[in-house]
């Protein structure tokens, strides 16, 4: 009646099991109980037996110097510049193009002026105002009427010469007069007036007495004698050409 109840499957499963288990007879491994009966017993594999403090070394390959010197390779060293020479070249090279740039702009300023340029001008470069050139000195001293080698430009000073500027605030009045020494230069802040042998040496004054007494000022820069267009005044005027012949 049991097996009546089997399913195809489970019949078909108890048969191969009967055959399997005789098998297992045939071959004497039926010492198996329970679920493993049917399973084949595999000798298990034999362990080595484990050393004690038994510790694994492991064999480093070699180091290789990731760099070496040129010297310890038999080499020579190297020619190298201190880092400063390097930097002062280059400042020297950038210096010199700068320079050689604002050449080339100057001489475009300088071949687009008109032939005639008239007083009262106002110079954009510094916003000076040029109300009189003045007369250029011809005769005894004139060679001392002539401007430094730390000028922008080499040109004879006009005595009689007047120009006004805005600067710390204030309004100035700037002018060359005629000494025994040469051209005494003047700036003028209402009713005070400082003097002295250069351009500078007044500004510095009226740099001193005003609000800003730490700020740097160029006498020939404010004059307006580094701009181009009041050296082109100073070319067209009367003598300029005797200015420079020797005493």
């Amino acid at each position: 009646m049991l097996s009546s109840k089997l399913s195809d499957y489970e019949l078909k499963r108890k048969l191969n099991m009967k055959e399997n288990q005789i098998l297992l007879m045939q071959l004497g491994l039926t010492s198996q109980e329970g679920l493993a009966a049917d399973i084949p017993q595999v000798e298990p594999a034999s362990k080595k037996a484990r050393t004690k403090n038994y510790k694994r070394t492991y064999s480093k390959p070699p180091k290789v110097p990731t760099r070496t010197s040129r010297r310890s390779r038999g080499e020579s060293p190297e020619d190298y510049s201190e880092l400063s020479e390097i930097v002062d070249d280059n400042d020297r090279v950038r210096q010199l193009e700068i320079v050689e740039k604002r050449k080339e702009e100057e001489q475009i300023i300088i071949s687009n002026l008109p032939e005639e340029i008239h007083v009262p001008v106002t110079l954009r470069s510094i916003g000076t105002t040029i109300w009189a050139l003045g007369e250029l000195n011809t005769g005894k001293g004139r060679s001392k009427a002539w401007s430094s080698r730390g000028c922008k430009y080499k040109h004879p000073y006009p005595i009689g010469y007047r120009a006004t500027k805005s600067h710390f605030g204030n309004d100035y009045t700037m002018g060359i007069l005629a000494g025994e020494d040469g051209p005494v230069f003047t700036v003028q802040h209402k009713s005070i007036t400082w003097s002295g042998n250069t351009p500078t040496a007044p500004w510095t004054e009226a740099c001193i007495r005003s609000k800003s007494s730490s700020t740097r000022v160029s006498g020939p820069l404010f004059y307006g004698f580094s701009d181009p267009i009041t050296m082109k005044l100073i070319e067209n005027m009367e003598g300029y050409e005797k200015t420079s012949l020797a005493e």
